[in-house]
């Protein structure tokens, strides 16, 4: 029967099949409305692109949840019990196709990875701690869904440590992701020119309001690429100095350069906190003599950022002056004690002062995802807008506990301590430079991840989450085919 599935149609019967596609969408084209026949014909050249190369469909996912779009300003499929968006369609359709190879091929399609149970274990401690809160009505139905909807996003790492087979698609992946941050640079880039008063890209485009101060002419961006940005720059400098002999590092360099001032344009504290760590992490493990490529890689880097932006933002004046008189200041503010008292962290500090009651109320299975922790206080709520914020945790990790409980923290925390392990003790056994590379980079980067989470709900943001898992399972793939590698070689030796 697997034979027979996977074997390609003949000619005559590929041609009956075109005819007989056409004539379906003839005939519904009839009754159904335009738009609906164009989803029809998209959602099928999706498939196929997926059960052909689904690392493309892959980084369709990305590309919704994760570049220059809001996946919310799409239409919405109503189901009767909520409403489906694109991006859960494309992750359901490859858990579809996942499910498809197991019932073609049996369950010895799947493939496990060391992290699977604790993922697993997470997912099923949320939808079950929801479903308690849900019961006892500290959060209704509809409330879940937007948070059920993040953490479904984790599910794409078992979707790519199954659909990514060979280290071609892997290269492929690797290279889309890269492509897709540099043109969220180039788009954040284009969007600092113009300002904030003609916004091109979703998310926040404001100007930067450092201390309670504004920087006027100095606009601060933060569409929902800035996870793929913050992760490619941290990758391409360590792939920098793992690689210098590359045909391609120029190349590579001016890549690094515009992604690394794209970070900068976040103007968040907290990416450059990551980043700062994740690099120092890869600067103290590498050998010296990498040491010393890794300072002079971070240099040229920045100085072809600066060359690159320079001239442009000259043809617009004070552009520049404001842009490292923004950034100087909001960076001098990380060695302020006075920083402690913005706004910005005195709004945590009241929403901790909820978070601890919780906790201990609730310190099994929490509330449940979507429940609202805390009442309306009017010392950080104002205005139509944040009054629908009570469900909001700035620290992620805290998010985890409070709607999940200890025990989903446990099991999260230990999906990502349990790769972070195995990345950090096996990286230097891996042949590749550009492999070892990107194991090193995506564990040093969750190290910056786990920390800048707890001011900012990293963790739980429905962008986050997908580039999230792609990481981790990305990882595990390089870690199963060196190890195979590995035992091929010991086998023929042992033969020899």
């Amino acid at each position: 029967m697997q034979n027979q599935l996977l074997k390609q149609p003949s000619i005559p019967n590929q041609m009956i099949l075109v005819f007989g596609l056409g004539l379906l969408l003839g005939i519904t084209s009839i009754w159904l409305p335009p738009y609906f026949l164009l989803i029809g014909i998209a959602g099928i050249v999706y498939l196929v692109v997926a059960w052909l190369w689904p690392e493309i469909a892959i980084l369709g996912i990305l590309l919704f949840t994760s570049t220059i779009f809001d996946i919310y300003a799409y239409p919405s499929i109503p189901i009767g019990v909520g409403n489906l968006i694109i991006s859960d369609i494309l992750l359901f359709a490859l858990l579809g196709i996942v499910l498809l190879h197991v019932l073609i091929k049996s369950s010895s399609y799947l493939i496990h990875t060391p992290v699977d149970r604790p993922l697993l274990a997470f997912y099923i401690t949320a939808i079950l701690a929801t479903a308690i809160g849900i019961f006892n009505s500290s959060v209704t139905f509809n409330q879940s869904l937007g948070e059920v909807r993040t953490i479904n996003f984790y599910l794409i790492f078992f979707i790519v440590t199954n659909l990514i087979r060979n280290e071609k698609q892997l290269r492929r992946l690797l290279a889309g992701i890269f492509l897709l941050a540099t043109l969220v640079a180039m788009a954040m880039i284009a969007q600092y020119i113009l300002g904030d008063s003609v916004s091109i890209l979703p998310g926040r485009v404001e100007t930067l309001n450092t201390a309670g101060v504004n920087s006027y002419g100095t606009t601060r961006i933060l569409p929902p690429g800035q996870a793929l940005v913050l992760i490619a720059f941290i990758s391409l400098t360590v792939l920098m100095i793992q690689n210098r002999t590359s045909p391609r590092f120029i190349v590579s360099l001016i890549q690094l350069g515009i992604i690394g001032l794209s970070v900068i344009l976040t103007f968040n504290r907290s990416f450059w906190i990551a980043s700062i760590l994740a690099l120092f992490i890869v600067g103290f493990l590498v050998s010296i003599r990498d040491k010393i490529k890794y300072v002079q890689t971070i240099f040229w880097a920045v100085l072809i950022g600066a060359v690159f932006f320079a001239p442009i933002l000259i043809l617009n004046g004070k552009q520049v002056g404001t842009l490292i008189n923004g950034m100087s200041t909001r960076f001098s503010t990380l060695f302020n004690p006075d920083t402690a008292q913005e706004d910005s962290l005195v709004y945590r500090y009241v929403e901790n002062e909820y978070v601890y009651s919780q906790i201990v109320s609730h310190p099994l299975f929490g509330l449940g995802l979507g429940a609202n922790y805390r009442p309306w206080d009017s010392r950080i709520d104002y205005g139509s807008f944040t009054t629908r914020l009570t469900y909001y945790i700035h620290n992620g990790h805290f998010w985890v506990m409070v709607k999940t409980g200890l025990v989903g923290y446990l099991f999260f925390m230990w999906f990502f301590l349990l790769f972070l392990k195995r990345a950090l003790q096996n990286w230097k056994q891996i042949s590749d430079p550009f492999l070892k590379g990107i194991v090193l980079s995506f564990a040093a980067a969750i190290v910056g991840v786990l920390i800048a989470s707890i001011v900012n709900p990293i963790i739980r943001a429905s962008y986050w989450a997908p580039v999230i898992g792609i990481m981790l399972s990305i990882g595990e793939i390089i870690l199963r085919m060196n190890n195979n590698q590995f035992t091929d070689s010991q086998i023929l030796e042992e033969l020899s």
